[in-house]
């Protein structure tokens, strides 16, 4: 199976096995070259901004068509957990409310509602079951006092895809809202931001663009008068307004949680990654990741390896994950030998791309064989 796009396109893969798109992708040319458009435009004074103010909305109307939304709904921050803690702490909480996680969510989908505990919010995590976390698990979780529920889509831990449309249509029964952090699947497979309240993700991995940048949909449904506790010149509506110096009115849309100027590199990065994203076809994407997926899982099984990813292709994405005492033992190795992938925490996960193909998982497999 042949990668979608040519390889050399993306620096420094004739010189190794990338398979470490959970953690970091390459850089493709295109998005170099977009760096160096933005460096061109800072020597153009005002029309330098106006360009970045137009690549910035290209670049939201790129994400609300890879999430099925509109881009007023988009807000650009610095990163994803900033997102999260903005959120947690703008939740008007009362003790005795609750807030439900899982142990298998990245720590900053988890640190911020711990800082809550000392206002009397409860935190009820939700264990996994062979490494997977159901629907049904998290809804028993639920009750009147429930604010919010925060999971990942596809866990960075396992690789499990959660069926989160499943979950937020129990949800809307209830009081709860759902905080969907996608960033270990926009861009690998596909995401409708309409099934939660907020959505949350990071430029530098599936998106294929650098660090710099968080992004956030907002599902105006349930929380068109949420505000952030947090704000600045762009959050308001008229930073120069006559009541400047009386109150404070936010914007009303999702630029209300853009305190001051975004990093504008990664969005002129992102805005190309993103358009190559659509290009290319989050449907062919998505299949071309699942079927070498597949493939890998099989392989590995050979080998004799536990996965803890499913098998099931609608049940996962892009990342393979493997049971592995010496996950950070075997991925230093493989890294000697220019195979990237990323180990540790009693395991080792192979990511897949749209720019990888059989010879990759060919490459690491016989890596892996040579270890046994």
């Amino acid at each position: 199976m042949e990668s979608l796009v040519n390889k050399q396109s993306f620096i420094g893969l004739d010189t190794c096995t990338w398979l470490y798109s959970g953690a970091e992708v390459p850089v493709h040319q295109g998005c170099m070259d977009a760096v160096n458009e933005y460096l061109q435009y800072r020597g153009k004074g005002p029309g330098g901004r106006a360009h970045n103010a137009e690549i910035e909305q290209l670049c939201k109307q790129n994400l609300a068509q890879l999430l099925q939304g509109n881009p007023e709904n988009i807000a650009l921050l610095s990163n994803s957990s900033e997102i999260i803690s903005m959120i947690a702490q703008s939740l008007d909480f009362e003790e005795g409310d609750n807030v439900i996680l899982n142990t298998i969510e990245f720590p900053s989908g988890v640190l911020p509602w711990l800082l809550l505990k000392s206002k009397g919010v409860e935190v009820r995590v939700v264990d996994h079951k062979d490494w997977k976390i159901s629907v049904e698990d998290i809804m028993d979780q639920v009750d009147e006092r429930t604010r919010l529920v925060i999971t990942s889509h596809v866990s960075y831990h396992t690789g499990a895809r959660l069926d989160y449309k499943k979950l937020y249509a129990e949800l809307k029964k209830t009081q709860a809202l759902l905080l969907l952090d996608i960033t270990q699947s926009l861009g690998a497979v596909q995401v409708d931001m309409n099934h939660a309240d907020f959505v949350v993700c990071s430029s530098y991995k599936w998106l294929l663009s650098l660090h710099g940048v968080g992004v956030l949909g907002v599902n105006p449904a349930r929380v068109q008068a949420f505000n952030p506790k947090s704000v600045g010149w762009r959050s308001v509506a008229d930073m120069f307004g006559p009541d400047r110096f009386k109150t404070v009115t936010f914007q009303d849309d999702a630029r209300r949680f853009e305190l001051g100027f975004p990093s504008y590199p990664t969005i002129y990065a992102m805005q190309y990654s993103t358009g190559l994203l659509l290009r290319e076809g989050p449907e062919r994407i998505e299949q071309h990741i699942l079927s070498l997926g597949g493939m890998l899982i099989e392989q590995l099984s050979e080998l004799g390896y536990e996965i803890m990813t499913p098998k099931e292709p609608d049940k996962r994405a892009g990342n393979i994950c493997v049971v592995a005492e010496r996950g950070e033992e075997i991925a230093d190795e493989l890294h000697k030998q220019q195979i990237y992938v990323w180990g540790g925490d009693g395991r080792f996960r192979a990511s897949i791309h749209l720019f990888n193909d059989s010879k990759d998982i060919e490459t690491l497999i016989q890596a892996l064989r040579s270890f046994q």
